[in-house]
């Protein structure tokens, strides 16, 4: 028998509170529910005994990619994230200490140290940054030699399941053996039994990517240390060809036999550094140019964490973003000198990253968080005229719209929020859950999008937009057929009962409550206390 510790079970819920239970999905809802009953919850995850303990089929979607291809991308049932997030816990610190120090400037990628505060990774670490001047250091060193450029295919969904208890235990002891078998059992359930694969999405297969590329890694340490990687991106130097290329069959073999991956054959290639220097240079140059200023938005962020610590510690800051304390901290942001300069640098940035031909996606995705937590409404207009182009980022984007969203904004761009709306992409079933989190915002009841549920495919979308619209008809409609729904579905119109009378609602919410299980007793509770 194995069970996890309550303190793990802890950390987990601040981790989710905190952070979004996958990179990928909206928040769930059923967190706030969790939390509202979590003595409950927590007994009953305490009691599990993970070595027999058969996890939920997550649900899968597609994500487009910026090449135009999609990925598979992951959400775990919300018990099953708490469960995950703990166990990963439990063995993040002994992985960290298994990788490769940070100071020997190899390994890049995820830095483990988790917080009191639910992060798994220490957010002051230099990564991307310091990974690409790593590699232009190593390749000066190695000017007139040859580097091996790896990479996996499909890292994350390729994994070998068998192979994670052994390498638990290889990298944490041997009394974690019982930890590597929770794990493993954890990840085949998840898989039904298929024996490939983490999730992608939530924050603990970063720890599992990472113990697997850890034992590449000391595989590549028997050769050389003249080497970086950031996650399965692999860059050693040789100084002649013929090392590069034995030292290639090698590693490919081994990374077959022993974890039955596959290097790609586009992005795996053996190049002359006097050429592949170019392209670091090139990325090194461009990351400077487009944050030239970013002086300006470390005295940005400086300040605004100046102000905030004034007012007092009050939760999220996203979460916190319509109270009076934070409207007061943005409105002193707002009219400092700062927040134009750095208005006018994300607006620029934008448009000139539009403008090219294949944009940088990763240079997108910072413009996109920190244009959101300044609440800069300087490139609004920009990314509703480029929305269909900016699909790959359609989280990214949807939150910073959701932070900035206001009812005289929705008014003045009702005609750009329905073309969305009507885009034949926005009927991707993954595009589509994320437009429907984009219109429940309340400051479209000012405008009335969408006139019906036409165009929002899944139910517990459709419900999640009725509690928007105060939509009675709607929730009353399934009050008698809730029980066929799948869980997800159900759980999201139980939660829509909060807008019928108090008396019907709690009579609804009983009956519920005494037919449901776990998490939807949780959600039924968490209704009535509304």
């Amino acid at each position: 028998m194995f069970h996890l510790k309550e303190s793990s079970i802890e950390w987990a819920l601040r981790h989710l509170n905190r952070f979004y239970a996958s990179d990928f999905f909206p928040r769930a809802f059923e967190f706030a529910a969790i939390a509202h009953v979590w003595s409950d919850i927590k007994r009953h995850v305490r009691n599990l005994d993970l070595h027999a303990y058969v996890p939920q089929t997550p649900i899968l979607a597609l994500a487009l990619k910026p090449n135009g291809t999609f990925r598979v991308v992951h959400q775990l049932d919300p018990i099953d994230s708490i469960i995950y997030t703990a166990l990963a816990y439990e063995l993040a610190a002994q992985i960290e200490r298994y990788r490769i120090p940070r100071t020997e400037k190899i390994v890049w990628s995820y830095r483990i140290k988790p917080s009191v505060n639910g992060s798994f990774f220490n957010p002051e670490d230099e990564t991307y940054s310091g990974y690409l001047r790593q590699t232009k250091q190593l390749a000066d060193e190695f000017a007139d030699g040859f580097v091996v450029t790896c990479d996996i295919v499909d890292f994350y969904n390729q994994i070998y399941t068998h192979r994670i208890q052994n390498l638990i235990v290889e990298a944490c002891g041997p009394v974690f053996e019982a930890h590597g078998k929770a794990m493993e059992r954890f990840l085949l359930g998840l898989n039904t039994l298929t024996s490939r694969g983490v999730p992608v999405g939530p924050a603990p297969s970063i720890i599992i990517a990472e113990l697997v590329a850890a034992d590449i890694d000391q595989k590549i340490l028997s050769y050389t240390r003249k080497f970086v990687r950031w996650v399965d991106d692999i860059a050693i130097f040789f100084k002649t060809r013929e090392d590069a290329e034995r030292f290639l069959h090698e590693l490919t073999a081994f990374v077959h036999e022993n974890h039955r991956l596959v290097f790609s054959g586009e992005k795996t290639r053996i190049r002359s550094v006097a050429r592949f220097v170019r392209t670091i240079r090139d990325a090194e140059a461009e990351e400077k140019r487009r944050f030239a200023a970013s002086a300006e938005e470390r005295a940005m962020n400086e300040y605004y964490e100046e102000l905030i610590e004034k007012i007092g510690p009050y939760g999220d800051l996203d979460d916190a973003f319509d109270s009076k304390k934070f409207q007061k901290v943005l409105d002193a942001i707002q009219k400092d000198g700062r927040y134009e300069i750095l208005s006018e640098i994300y607006s620029r940035a934008l448009k000139e990253e539009l403008e090219k031909s294949a944009p940088e996606f990763a240079v997108l995705r910072r413009i996109f968080r920190n244009a959101g937590k300044y609440r800069i409404r300087s490139i609004l207009d920009t990314v509703l005229k480029n929305f269909d182009r900016l699909l790959p980022l359609i989280r990214e984007v949807t939150l910073y719209l959701l932070k900035v969203l206001t009812k005289d904004i929705a008014v003045r761009y009702k005609t750009q929020f329905q073309r969305i709306l009507e885009n034949p992409r926005a009927q991707l079933p993954f595009v589509n859950k994320w437009v429907s989190a984009l219109l429940e915002h309340p400051a479209f009841n000012a405008v009335g999008l969408p006139n019906n549920y036409d165009h929002i495919l899944g139910i517990r979308d459709r419900a999640l937009l009725a509690i928007r619209r105060n939509d009675r008809t709607w929730v009353k409609g399934y009050k008698n057929a809730v029980d066929t729904l799948g869980p997800w579905e159900k759980r999201a119109v139980l939660l829509s009962s909060q807008i019928l009378s108090k008396d019907e609602r709690r009579a609804w919410m009983r009956v519920a409550a005494q037919r449901g299980d776990l998490l939807e007793v949780a959600v039924s509770k968490f209704v009535t206390s509304t």
